[in-house]
């Protein structure tokens, strides 16, 4: 049963789930804060906000990301793709394995069906925390908290 928890009971290493929007210079607003069990892949979910097919290369929650050939693409349809079926305004789903050295570097991409409500999503380890300024890094984004953000653990 998840619980309501403070800032401060997060810790470096545990697994988020991080919803909320791209904010301003990069930092992303973190709406809701929960807790989850320890997973092999981290995860970006927003809308393409750019696609350059040419280049491997896609914006995603203000960030540019570049893909490799050989990455995974599913389709509404479950069928497998390449990426040419991606365009913007796509709601996607990134999994993929997170460094500091490399950054987020997705293996697989699922297209989801977009319901309207523009809330991102990102799942991964917690690398860093600021808990007097109330920030931390996750999958290499700085995620700001505020008074109104729920973190729920378990």
């Amino acid at each position: 049963m998840d619980k309501i928890i403070g800032f401060n009971d997060l810790k470096v290493g545990q697994r988020v789930k991080v919803k909320g929007k791209p904010g301003e210079s990069g930092t992303f607003s973190a709406l809701e804060i929960s807790v989850k069990a320890p997973a092999e892949y981290s995860e970006i979910e927003g809308l393409i906000q750019s696609f350059d097919a040419q280049k491997n290369a896609l914006r995603i929650m203000n960030r540019d990301l570049m893909l490799s050939g050989s990455v995974e693409v599913k389709t509404l349809q479950s069928n497998a793709s390449g990426l040419q079926a991606l365009k913007v305004g796509d709601m996607i789903k990134l999994k993929g394995k997170y460094s500091e050295a490399q950054g987020f570097v997705p293996e697989k991409i699922k297209v989801k069906q977009s319901f309207g409500f523009n809330v991102e999503e990102l799942q991964g380890d917690i690398n860093k925390i600021d808990y007097e300024n109330k920030t931390l890094q996750v999958n290499g984004f700085a995620v700001a908290a505020n008074a109104k953000t729920t973190i729920e653990g378990f």
